[in-house]
This record gives structure tokens, C-alpha cells and sequence, in this order.
């Protein structure tokens, strides 16, 4: 998938796209964001299923999220965000009043996608809410990715 935000083109594999929402979507399932929401993507039920994923079950995914990104069903990225290229590694990533700095390259999607999750939540989450959980989901973005 590509898209354009503020002049400049940024592309993603759909397969790629797919295992960041399979990420985004065991943050919320799983509870460990910082206050409860009921954020799931149905479209990745049939994969949470399953004893075994094989990749071809991430094609299949893949397949079903590219079709409701083409029909609309799904916004990737969130409209009204703004990402602005700190170097080949960060990004500052911009959304009404708030302000996201040093979001780091393996970072950006899926942080991206929780943006839009909380974005379109309903019922509706302040924006200082919002900006608390995001912050919190990059801490544990971080926190993960050092104990590995």
C-alpha cells in the first residue's frame, strides 16, 4: 500500500500492514493499555482462531484487509495526521493539538493504527486521553523491543 501525507510518499507491504494490526489489536485485546477500551478488529478473528498460523493464513488476512481498505470500511493512515521526517529513523507525528516526537521508523504503523483506533472509538475519547494512551503505547512498544 502507498500513501501521501504532506507532499511525501510512504509505502507499506499489505502483509506488513496486517501483522501491525494483529500487534495493535493484542495491545487492546489483551489489556495492556493503560484504561479499557473495547478496540478489536473483527477481521483478524479468524486468525486469533487458529492453533497454527502458517503465513498463508497472513495472505488470507492480508486479502480481507486490502478489501476494506479498497471499499473505505478501514482509514489507513488516519485522516488529519501529519508526519513530519526527522531523519531516515523518526518521524514527529502530528494529530490536531497533539504532538508525538521521535517516533522511531518500526514504531510509526502500528502506532499509526492505535492513533486511529482511538481516533474513531466509541464513545468518544478526549484528546489528553488519547495523547496519555499513546504515549503509553509507545513506552510499551519500547519496553518490549529491549527485552528481546
Amino acid at each position: 500500500m502507498e500513501f501521501i501525507l504532506d507532499n511525501k510518499k510512504y509505502s507499506i507491504l499489505n502483509h506488513e500492514l496486517f501483522v501491525n494490526y494483529l500487534m495493535v489489536d493484542n495491545y487492546f485485546r489483551h489489556n495492556y493499555c493503560k484504561y479499557d477500551y473495547d478496540i478489536r478488529f473483527d477481521f483478524i478473528e479468524p486468525i486469533l482462531e487458529k492453533d497454527k498460523v502458517e503465513f498463508e493464513d497472513i495472505l488470507k488476512g492480508t486479502e480481507v484487509l486490502e478489501e476494506m481498505l479498497e471499499k473505505g470500511e478501514i482509514s489507513f493512515p488516519p485522516n488529519g495526521v501529519k508526519i513530519d521526517q526527522l531523519s531516515k529513523e523518526e518521524f514527529n507525528i502530528s494529530y490536531q493539538n497533539l504532538i508525538f516526537e521521535n517516533i522511531r521508523i518500526g514504531e510509526a504503523i502500528p502506532f499509526l493504527i492505535a492513533l486511529n483506533s482511538l481516533v474513531t472509538y466509541k464513545p468518544i475519547i478526549t484528546l489528553d486521553q488519547i495523547s496519555e494512551e499513546l504515549e503509553y503505547f509507545i513506552d510499551k512498544f519500547r519496553s518490549y523491543n529491549e527485552n528481546i
